[in-house]
């Protein structure tokens, strides 16, 4: 028996911002995880937090595909 969900398909096109290549991580190993982290440690990357409550979603997902955004856009519960 196959298990049915109601989440809705993906649309690519819509739903990626033209964006062409998609990448599995799932490929990588627990080696590769510690060497990005230690790199990470290292390096001490900056990163750009920019938060939205949930009723803001589409406003989010507008910011990102005109690259109104910069680093990473945080939805949080109301």
């Amino acid at each position: 028996m196959v298990a049915r969900t109601s989440a809705p398909t993906l649309d690519y096109q819509r739903h990626l911002f033209q964006e062409r290549t998609l990448r599995s991580v799932t490929a990588n190993t627990r080696a590769d995880g510690l060497a990005y982290l230690a790199e990470a440690a290292r390096t001490r990357p900056a990163v750009h937090v920019t938060r939205y409550s949930l009723r803001r979603a589409e406003e989010a997902l507008a910011d990102l595909a005109t690259d109104r955004g910069t680093g990473v856009a945080v939805l949080l519960p109301e």
